[in-house]
């Protein structure tokens, strides 16, 4: 079936495609350019287009056109329905880390590996959640879950100002001091 659209390039570089003709004109991109604003291969893009997360326009040139607003919000939305991978078990050793879920057991998972995690498990971390939700995390429970060397290494990192610690924390060892 052969179809006139119009294809056409704004002045910031984006597509626009309108077919027919007379319909309103839509923000497309290509699948190179949804691989790159996903930070996926083009396979898992294709694979997201059979599976109707992305929807396609059709195709022009050899190059499959997606709707630009549909990859800018997937690219937006938080990868926070996948599981945590295997390899992170050993933070997790009174958990089966198949069932943690990083969206339900966010503070739970922040807090283990902020405290004990290496460089490779922090960028699968912010991999995962946004900025905002660690500095939320730190500001409000790293006091609790965090010792006082990590908690004061995140703080500087992350720029954040957690909670004071609680009076109870900050007092000298009662145990010491009953004696004097």
């Amino acid at each position: 079936m052969k179809y006139q659209c119009l294809l056409a390039r704004t002045a910031s570089g984006k597509w626009l495609l309108s077919a027919p003709p007379d319909a309103p004109p839509r923000a497309v991109c290509t699948v190179s350019d949804a691989s790159r604003t996903l930070s996926l291969s083009r396979r898992q893009v294709y694979r997201l287009v059979r599976s109707g997360a992305l929807p396609s326009h059709g195709k022009a040139f050899g190059e499959r056109l997606l709707d630009l607003d549909s990859v800018e919000r997937l690219a937006r939305a938080p990868a926070m329905a996948q599981p945590v991978p295997a390899r992170l078990q050993r933070f997790f050793p009174e958990y089966e880390v198949s069932k943690l879920n990083a969206g339900r057991d966010r503070t739970l998972i922040l807090s283990r590996v902020l405290e004990r995690g290496g460089e490779a498990d922090v960028r699968w971390l912010l991999k995962r959640f946004r900025r905002e939700d660690v500095v939320r995390f730190i500001e409000e429970d790293g006091v609790r879950l965090l010792s006082r060397r990590s908690l004061r290494l995140w703080a500087l990192v992350f720029r954040a100002a957690p909670k004071p610690p609680p009076a109870w924390r900050t007092k000298t060892n009662p145990w010491l001091d009953a004696g004097n």
